[in-house]
């Protein structure tokens, strides 16, 4: 996968208004990623209202990681928010929020989020966005779609909210429908789909969400580490797990029928949501990258 650099650019006003007679905006976020002398730079960047995304950072490590925005605050049905990446061959990068996604309430229509993400030979993704807090009556369409080629590795982070917990709202909203499709050169490597309608499932009840408020999942793929040895991922499922039981939340870790891992955990409160989140980012990145975490700035 070859990308030109191409000027970045902050949008325009003559793309970022939706047309008046439909509800809800319709956001684009464009991002491309290449190495150029021996580091990774950020070789275009478009977005339009209400997505954008911030300037880049470099992490004392060298990786170049990026804040992705909602301006507007959240999402409201109707919305189409459209987010693609590209991270050309050798090129590495983080992406994360400033904070956690909102979804306000729909009188009908979802609002409907859709990212992209292409990884060219020998790529590195880390994608680490905030969870989803649904408000009640929201009803939301997540898709998340990973293509990667050969070499290519990818740390990727998904977590939901029962709802605003302090305001008392558990599983108020409508529904939340979600899919995440990770494949290598076309072959799937990894395929989930849930949705959730809190109307109609016994969510508090015992062999359901009970009494904890977060729901969270870490998948972790790579056919061969930066040095180009390959990975023993039963390492990873021990270190995973014996982690997991340090953290205050509750999980499982299993192993892919190839190349990945994944740990699914549940939390109690966003405090114990965050220290799961940032202790097994930790144990992923020393395993797939041979490299420590580090802390980004979110301001």
């Amino acid at each position: 996968m070859e990308l030109a650099l191409t000027r970045s650019s902050t949008g325009s006003s003559r793309n970022c208004s939706s047309p008046l007679e439909r509800v809800g905006r319709e956001g684009l976020l464009d991002l491309a990623f290449v190495r150029r002398g021996g580091r990774t730079v950020l070789a275009r960047r478009r977005f339009t209202h209400p997505l954008q995304a911030l300037e880049p950072v470099r992490a004392s490590d060298g990786t170049l990681y990026l804040m992705m925005l909602n301006t507007s605050g959240g999402m409201v049905g109707g919305d189409h928010l459209r987010t693609t990446v590209e991270v050309g061959a050798e090129a590495e990068t983080a992406l994360i929020t400033a904070s956690a996604n909102k979804a306000y309430r729909s009188m009908g229509t979802p609002a409907i989020q859709e990212s992209v993400i292409r990884l060219g030979f020998g790529a590195t993704l880390e994608y680490l966005p905030d969870h989803l807090i649904p408000h009640p009556g929201a009803i939301v369409h997540q898709s998340l779609r990973v293509e990667m080629e050969s070499r290519s590795r990818a740390i990727l982070y998904d977590a939901i909210a029962a709802g605003r917990i302090g305001r008392g709202e558990r599983w108020k909203f409508g529904e939340l429908r979600t899919e995440t499709v990770i494949t290598r050169e076309s072959r799937p490597l990894y395929i989930h789909r849930a949705r959730i309608i809190p109307g109609s499932q016994a969510l508090n009840d015992l062999g359901w969400a009970q009494d904890f408020n977060y729901l969270a999942s870490f998948v972790i793929v790579g056919d061969s580490a930066p040095d180009g040895t390959t990975y023993r991922w039963s390492s990873l499922s021990d270190a995973l797990d014996t982690s997991l039981r340090h953290c205050g939340a509750y999980g499982g870790v299993s192993e892919l029928e190839r190349d990945g891992g994944i740990v699914r955990f549940v939390a109690q409160s966003a405090s114990d949501l965050s220290r799961t989140a940032q202790t097994l980012w930790g144990v992923a990145r020393r395993f797939l990258l041979r490299r420590e975490a580090f802390a980004w700035r979110k301001f």
